[in-house]
């Protein structure tokens, strides 16, 4: 440290002032002391600049920092220089940090709230519970929410505390969460799709309950573990069902989900003029726009047809009139119900073979395998039925007499076994049809079988004998004795067969007509070949059919979806047969085939296959969507627009999907500017 003369006396800085004051900082290149405290957290107010500039004043050194130790800017600059070092040692947090942790705790609150009104909002989705009801109070979103407030206290004081258009609660936010996380559960499975090199698209139509148009919209696509998923995607109100607007419809619907429509490679209807037409169908104009996309009529629907057209015989056609008036007789009458209930428990055998029913069944419009087993049940209490008509006869029931007069007849009996046997025999088809990891190959070979076993049984006299004696035998019971109309010479509005007995009549003009006609429906409608149906002799049990003039049809078929010449094609096919005629275990299925089948060794066969895989049997998917839109829009929700219909079908339908909560939440608050924040 430099001296300093001040008089005639040498003066330099005392060092015992740097030990006591802390604050005290000398700098040797200005001879000056400064406060650090002052320089580096004082303020610009401060009238005391003696010790933020310097000074070298040792002979009034004493004084000056005296003065200086009580001035206010000291003092508070001095707090916060302690402040400083406290954070910077960890002491103590920072007001930033403080803000940043409340604003923290805030966002994490909002989130556990929004997080929970979503949890409820999905679970009433999933579970089909109606959110709303009569007043908000009362309504199972509020009463579920309240609930849940009980054992959770951060969103207990949200709901009493909130403003009211900051609780989350309304019906238009409710609706908003219901549409994104339909979407993004959407998402994901249009995700998958877009990743699959094709896919299928399965439409059907229906009215809902407010008598609007409804248009189910379904894909199918294999991914790459081999499995088929068919997925429903939502509902499109259409105000028009012509097959020029169906079609706009579901190609917008397409470019909405970004699905590339050139991908498709199936499209699966019913049978309805608009959807099927050869030139203004929906199948023709969409393949206007994908070439490839070829059209399959709902297998299923086209059983349903043949059921239909085959009882179109005027004995069968009459008997199920009369079960189905029966039927509703009993379901709809509390009187005429109890009369039935009362005789089935008297009655130990009816009600064994009943199997715990109490009821008949009614006759389905619609899924004509389904009367099978309603045909069964009638067949099963047909004494039940009897006594309960006569005792409603008694009790003064006309239309019950009448109803038994319509039964106690022979043409009645055995055109009630006859049609039970025929169709039973359609059931496990049906219900295979159905499954959605089906394929067409598959449901082609399992009609086939139901076709030769109609067959065998038409050329097995056995079969037939059962069935008249079984009928014989429940006629026999109540006195009724095997009959056949009268037979004419000139009659020609009914069958009039040159036959000798009652059984050869009623196996001719019965037995034979509608098991003969049931074969001939389903082989015109199911079994009708397409070009693509070629490549079965593909799958290795079927490769012994395989002939080399098949394989130009069968590249030409699949072309779009093979990316090698016809020579490379035939050569891969030439391998193909060498591999499975050395394999030991042989796969039957197409999906089997498809799974063992190595993608870069077999690049066509596997891709044939797959596209083979990838079109639909049936339309079953829409028709389950329907059964939801039932169960959804029903007559205390009829108002329902479609686009909450549409999302409320996909959380339910998809129930099984998870809900990933935290990106809805992110969703919901992007979309636009919030009361509460989440970020």
């Amino acid at each position: 440290m430099l001296n300093r003369t001040f008089g005639n006396k040498q003066r330099k800085l005392n060092g015992k002032w740097l030990m006591e004051k802390k604050w005290l900082r000398y700098s040797k290149s200005k001879d000056a002391v400064y406060c650090v405290n002052c320089c580096l957290f004082g303020g610009n107010d401060g009238r005391e600049k003696t010790f933020t500039s310097g000074t070298s004043d040792w002979k009034n050194l004493s004084s000056l920092l005296k003065r200086h130790e009580s001035e206010t800017c000291h003092i508070n600059a001095s707090s916060r220089a302690e402040s400083y070092l406290d954070i910077q040692s960890g002491k103590c947090e920072s007001i930033n940090k403080k803000l940043s942790e409340s604003s923290r705790i805030t966002v994490n609150n909002n989130r556990h709230i929004l997080k929970r009104i979503i949890e409820i909002i999905v679970l009433c989705a999933k579970q089909n519970i109606p959110l709303r009801g009569h007043t908000a109070e009362n309504s199972n979103f509020d009463v579920i929410l309240t609930a849940f407030a009980k054992n959770d206290e951060i969103l207990s004081d949200h709901l009493a505390s909130a403003h009211y258009n900051a609780k989350y609660t309304s019906p238009d936010i409710q609706n908003e969460l219901i549409g994104i996380c339909a979407e993004h559960v959407k998402e994901k499975i249009t995700s998958a799709c877009r990743n699959c090199p094709f896919y299928a698209i399965i439409v059907d139509e229906a009215t809902d309950k407010s008598t609007k148009e409804q248009l189910s919209l379904c894909v199918r696509y294999v991914d790459d573990n081999c499995c088929v998923n068919e997925e429903f995607l939502g509902f499109v109100e259409c105000p028009s069902i012509k097959g020029t607007d169906l079609c706009a419809n579901i190609l917008s619907f397409l470019q909405e989900v970004d699905l590339d429509i050139l991908k498709i490679r199936a499209q699966c209807y019913d049978g309805a003029s608009n959807m099927s037409g050869k030139y203004r169908g929906v199948q023709a104009l969409v393949r206007e726009r994908s070439p490839h996309a070829n059209y399959v009529h709902c297998k299923a629907h086209c059983l349903n047809l043949a059921l239909v057209h085959s009882s179109n015989i005027p004995c069968v056609r009459t008997m199920m009139s009369t079960v189905q008036d029966i039927s509703f007789m009993f379901d709809y009458s509390a009187k005429r119900l109890n009369a039935f209930c009362k005789e089935l428990s008297q009655d130990t055998a009816a009600r064994a073979e009943m199997e715990q029913r109490t009821k008949l069944r009614t006759l389905c419009e619609t899924r004509w395998s389904s009367r099978a087993d309603a045909l069964a049940t009638f067949k099963n209490a047909f004494s039940v039925v009897l006594h309960a008509l006569e005792t409603l006869q008694e009790d003064g029931d006309d239309k019950a007499g009448q109803y038994l007069g319509g039964i106690l007849r022979f043409d009645f009996i055995i055109a009630l076994i006859v049609a039970e046997h025929l169709l039973s025999s359609t059931v496990a088809l049906t219900n295979l049809l159905q499954k959605e990891d089906n394929d067409l190959l598959h449901a082609v070979e399992e009609t086939k079988v139901v076709v030769q076993l109609l067959r065998n049984e038409r050329n097995d006299a056995d079969v037939w004998d059962a069935l008249y004696d079984k009928a014989s035998n429940i006629a026999a019971e109540f006195d009724i004795q095997p009959s056949r109309p009268r037979r004419a010479a000139r009659q020609n509005h009914r069958a009039n067969p040159d036959v000798h007995t009652v059984s050869d009549y009623w196996k001719v003009t019965l037995f034979y007509v509608f098991l003969d006609h049931l074969v001939q429906e389903i082989e015109s409608h199911i079994l009708s070949n397409q070009d693509r149906f070629a490549a079965l002799y593909l799958l290795p049990k079927r490769l012994h059919q395989l002939q080399v003039e098949m394989l130009p049809a069968i590249y030409a078929a699949y072309a779009p979806d093979i990316d090698h010449t016809f020579e490379s094609f035939n050569n891969e096919v030439a391998r193909w047969k060498v591999r499975w005629n050395i394999a030991e275990n042989r796969p039957v299925r197409l999906q089997e085939t498809l799974q063992k089948t190595n993608k870069d060794l077999y690049p066509c066969i596997y891709n044939i296959l797959a596209v083979l895989l990838t079109m639909p049997p049936t339309s079953a998917s829409c028709e389950r969507s329907f059964s939801a839109i039932k169960r959804i829009k029903n007559y205390l929700r009829s108002t329902m627009r479609t686009e909450r219909m549409s999302s409320l079908a996909i959380l339910h339908i998809h129930k099984d999907m998870d809900v990933d909560i935290s990106k809805i939440i992110n969703t919901f608050a992007s979309k636009k500017g919030r009361k509460l924040d989440f970020f």
